[in-house]
């Protein structure tokens, strides 16, 4: 997953992924932004995971639902911020993007390095 991150003219963190993985972009900086709890939340779930002390972990956000399980990540749309999300509700039914473990881990902990 390649992506790259910058900070809008107020000053907020922004991250742009590659188009296999723009919703992760969207994701961290709507639904995570400079929540750092949120982030080492997540990358304490993701060790549990690796540690097969936990199966499976959800993060439900302002916009999106996350879901973790068997060394997959995927990204849904909360139903409840279709009308104000401008992705097509199509998208409701099934995940809007994916990815593996490993990738979303160095994505969190790339974005936990930019936003501290």
């Amino acid at each position: 997953m390649d992506f790259e991150f910058l900070t809008d003219v107020t000053g907020e963190p922004l991250a742009k992924c590659d188009v296999e993985s723009e919703y992760f972009g969207d994701w961290l900086s709507h639904d995570i932004g400079a929540d750092t709890v949120a982030v080492t939340t997540l990358l304490a779930a993701i060790e549990k995971l690796l540690a097969r002390q936990k199966m499976e972990f959800d993060y439900t956000g302002k916009i999106y639902h996350l879901i973790i399980a068997d060394d997959e990540v995927e990204l849904f749309l909360n139903n409840t911020e279709l009308n104000h999300n401008e992705f097509d509700e199509d998208l409701a039914e099934g995940p809007v993007s994916g990815c593996g473990l490993m990738d979303f881990a160095n994505l969190l902990e790339n974005w936990l390095a930019f936003i501290r």
